[in-house]
């Protein structure tokens, strides 16, 4: 069981929809967090460097040389979804991470 994994470096797109990479688009907390896709739809898309392993669609790593971290970015189906309803979702997360932290803040 000699097999090797074929890694490759690419360059993905943010969206305001999503990471878009080879037509799907991924996503992951620290990127909503950031509020990259909000910054995709104010002020316009950007390329980022990501790394893929051939054959395998399910995630990524991002490579965010502004906050010089790398991250996994996993695939998520867009299919029968409307811009409106992505944006809610991350609205919603944000949301949610906001009272996380008041109540954090509470709490100590």
């Amino acid at each position: 069981m000699n097999e090797k994994l074929k890694a490759g470096i690419e360059i993905a797109t943010v969206t305001a929809e999503g990471i878009l990479f080879n037509g799907r688009m991924y996503t992951n907390r620290e990127v909503i967090k950031k509020k990259w896709f909000d910054v995709a739809r104010d002020q316009g898309e950007w390329k980022i460097p990501i790394i893929h392993i051939k054959d395998y669609y399910e995630a990524i790593l991002i490579i965010s040389l502004k906050y010089q971290e790398i991250s996994v970015a996993t695939w998520v189906s867009l299919e029968k979804r409307s811009i409106q309803e992505v944006d809610d979702y991350h609205d919603r997360l944000n949301q949610l991470k906001q009272l996380k932290k008041n109540i954090t803040k509470q709490i100590n």
